[in-house]
């Protein structure tokens, strides 16, 4: 009976006769994802962090929470995202969102939902658009996930069809990454899947016969680089095309290497890959071309769109390097810690497991001793080890700017860097999968045993710094040991070839025990229209249209946004010019305001002062008196009393939760 099972698992898994994977294989896991997600989907439930508005306008438990807890660092998220994403639907998504004094052009950047014809390549929009916010925060959650972690199972199993179970397994632990569950969004998950699937498209296209399979890979990739590029999160774009670019020099060498084929018939296999990224460039191309004022706008900002990182930054940003080695003791981030030895906040501190960089060493050996036996070189493996090399080398040694502005690595900050961690777990399991599975050797262990070494190593490391300067981490994450001894046994097991699925599943708990308590599980979306505050904002706006602004917190900035009244405060993608002609008619705080970055106010005497709190936070001065105020100003909602009511009529005050906000007109001198 166990040679039966065996011998229906060895035909289950049989490669075609081109050595890809056959369709049972390919096919199986990505429709559990997907059914997976169409459940999720259903049933309304996302990761959202929305919730944390309730810890102001709510009492007792938040009925949408199921589990885990709202996380306040992701303001990205619950704050700006969401809220321009709820303005927009009370809005009816519009293409230009009419909050700000002129308008935000929201088919650019915060990825928000519109009725504009580039939504056709942001899928993880589509479902605010036919189901609404509750339904449509499932699917703009999900959707990218699925990509990104079909997009691994698919990189993985081009490469070894008969390890199914295996391949699910790493894709799995890809999702769960932290760099992933702390940056959650498009922006963030589509450039990892695109280069994934990329990966797997330049494989499949080089090893394949059949003529449909590449255009079928060919308008996969070109739409979602396409939707990769709307993103514009250039920080995670350029490492994800980095290995991209490394892998497809590896792989047609190896190619090459391998078949004799001349580079006129590689490149003849390649057309339809070449004229997909044409059309994506056109496309691309078009999308911008039609909205050239906002981009001009966007990229003339001081933060980010002038931003360069220099070289060698790495260890003024992370130093000791705790950061980037401590993924072991990730899961202390869960309380919200800041400013530890493990970065400043815990998005930041996020990380990848190093399983790359501790693998690496075993297949450099691997690879010399593949060359020695049959003179052939591992050109992918070389390709990708070198690119690690380059990238590793310009983040520790300055005077690289040159080689940073040719290859656009200087807009990429040193932690942002943590993403190619990412893409390259699924890569550097196949690189060294594949030797595992042609041959047995000793050399094999000794290259596991010094990687697991490696992990102890780094890790005691990374204590040694926690316990001098955050002991408090050890007993806020005390499931380190066992991430630890799961992630060395990942690392010594990957290399046995009988233990690689067990390899495999190692490094998903090492993953799921430092990223998977992250997010919530949270139905639908809190909406601030639906509080009693946003409904008297509403009813106070549709009987008399005025222009508002939110003084005080975040809150109040978010209940100016989410409500879609007329105003000035919320995040502001780039600086609309209307607004900051009222604001700063003399431009004398254009350094200041001309960035990306949240506008919040507070009460102050005089005309309007524009001060930078942070780089990406701007705090104006109201008097309801001033000139400004006098002219562009009819309505004031604010969490504390105003000091002076002179030239304010107070017409609401609200207690929601433990929320206290009043609400002004401003009254014409």
């Amino acid at each position: 009976m166990k040679e039966s099972v065996r011998t229906r698992w060895t035909r289950w898994v049989e490669p075609r006769s081109d050595g890809l994977p056959n369709w049972r294989v390919l096919a199986w896991f990505p429709a559990l994802a997907a059914l997976a997600t169409a459940v999720l989907i259903l049933l309304r439930i996302s990761g959202t962090s929305s919730g944390i508005h309730f810890r102001t306008f709510g009492t007792g438990h938040d009925p949408r929470l199921l589990l885990g807890t709202p996380r306040l660092i992701r303001s990205d998220e619950w704050l700006d995202n969401q809220g321009w994403t709820v303005s927009q639907a009370h809005s009816g998504f519009p293409v230009v969102n009419p909050v700000f004094p002129g308008g935000m052009d929201a088919t650019v950047l915060q990825e928000l939902p519109t009725r504009d014809w580039s939504t056709v390549f942001r899928p993880h929009e589509w479902g605010y658009l036919l189901f609404g916010l509750d339904t449509g925060i499932a699917w703009f959650w999900w959707v990218p996930a699925l990509a990104l972690v079909v997009g691994a199972y698919l990189a993985i199993i081009t490469f070894l069809p008969r390890r199914p179970l295996s391949a699910a397994l790493i894709a799995g632990a890809v999702f769960f990454c932290p760099t992933f569950q702390w940056d959650w969004g498009p922006n963030v998950l589509w450039p990892a899947a695109w280069a994934l699937l990329a990966m797997a498209a330049i494989r499949w296209t080089l090893a394949t016969s059949k003529r449909h399979g590449g255009w079928v890979w060919a308008a996969i990739i070109g739409w979602s680089a396409v939707t990769t590029a709307m993103g514009l999160y250039v920080p995670f774009i350029v490492p994800c095309v980095a290995v991209v670019v490394a892998f497809a020099i590896g792989a047609i060498a190896q190619h090459r290497s391998e078949t004799r084929e001349s580079f006129l018939a590689i490149g003849r296999r390649l057309i339809p890959l070449a004229i997909a990224a044409v059309v994506a460039a056109g496309v691309l191309a078009a999308w911008v071309a039609t909205r050239a004022a906002t981009f001009a706008a966007a990229t003339g900002t001081f933060y980010p769109g002038q931003r360069s990182v220099p070289s060698g930054q790495l260890p003024a940003a992370d130093p000791g390097l705790a950061g980037s080695l401590g993924a072991v003791f990730g899961q202390s981030l869960n309380d919200d810690s800041l400013n530890t030895v493990l970065g400043s906040s815990a998005s930041i501190a996020a990380t990848v497991p190093l399983f790359a960089a501790f693998v690496i060493p075993g297949l450099v050996v691997l690879v010399v001793r593949g060359f020695r036996r049959d003179r052939r070189i591992d050109w992918l493996a070389v390709a990708v080890i070198a690119m690690c090399v380059v990238v590793a080398v310009y983040l520790l040694v300055p005077g690289l700017d040159f080689v940073g502005k040719v290859l656009l690595f200087d807009r990429v900050t040193p932690t942002r860097w943590r993403v190619i961690l990412a893409v390259l777990l699924p890569l550097l399991f196949v690189l060294v999968v594949r030797h595992v599975d042609r041959e047995r050797s000793r050399w094999f262990s000794l290259s596991g045993l010094a990687g697991a070494l490696l992990v102890v190593g780094s890790t005691a490391w990374v204590g040694r710094e926690i316990l001098r300067h955050s002991p408090q981490l050890l007993a806020a994450g005390p499931l380190w040991p066992v991430v630890l001894v799961a992630f060395a046994g990942a690392c010594y097991l990957v290399f046995v070839r009988r233990g690689v699925p067990v390899a495999a599943a190692l490094l998903l708990v090492t993953c799921v025990g430092i990223g998977g308590g992250v997010n919530p599980a949270y139905v639908g979306v809190y909406d601030l229209n639906d509080t009693r505050t946003g409904q008297a904002i509403d009813r106070i706006d549709a009987r008399d249209p005025g222009t508002w602004v939110g003084v005080g917190g975040a809150e109040m900035m978010a209940l100016v946004m989410e409500t879609g009244v007329r105003g000035y405060s919320g995040l502001q993608t780039y600086p609309p010019a209307k607004m900051w002609s009222q604001i700063d008619p003399d431009r004398s705080e254009y350094s200041v305001w001309n960035a990306l970055a949240h506008v919040f106010w507070q009460w102050g005497p005089g005309a309007p002062k524009v001060q930078q709190y942070r780089q990406d936070t701007i705090v104006n001065t109201l008097d309801p008196c001033s000139a400004f105020a006098q002219r562009h100003v009819d309505y004031v909602v604010s969490d504390t009393a105003a000091p002076d009511a002179t030239c304010l009529t107070r017409i609401g005050r609200m207690s929601e939760g433990a929320s206290r906000v009043w609400i002004y007109e401003v009254t014409r001198r």
